[in-house]
């Protein structure tokens, strides 16, 4: 699993499966970000329309930032693991860190639904 493939034969499919899965994780940030969206935007009813405009912008352009980071990190993450060897294991950390992410939105949701 820690072997280092040489040449290009080997090496092509994992860096075809390191962009495939960079892009997945692309995708699933964008769902994560506007799942969050969803969520700030139940507290609607809490904070008044006015305040609502600012906090709905401000959040939107800092988990835009946030998730800009993330999509570099997660390219140089990947790409280094097929340097090293690493890919599988570093695709299921992404993969987990994505579960973990889009369960806490979830949750929150829930959370807010439920007493509003």
């Amino acid at each position: 699993m820690n072997e280092r493939p040489h040449g290009l034969r080997q090496l092509a499919p994992l860096y075809l499966a390191c962009y495939l899965f960079w892009i997945v994780s692309g995708a699933l940030t964008v769902l994560t970000m506007l799942q969050m969206r969803n969520a700030l935007l139940s507290l609607l009813p809490v904070i008044g329309p006015w305040t609502m405009i600012g906090v709905d912008k401000f959040s939107f352009v800092l988990m835009g930032l946030a998730a800009l980071v993330w999509v570099l990190f997660v390219e140089h993450y990947l790409r280094t693991g097929v340097e090293r060897g690493t890919l599988w294991r570093r695709a299921l950390v992404v993969g987990g860190v994505h579960a973990a992410a889009l369960g806490f939105v979830y949750a929150l949701q829930l959370l807010f639904f439920a007493l509003w």
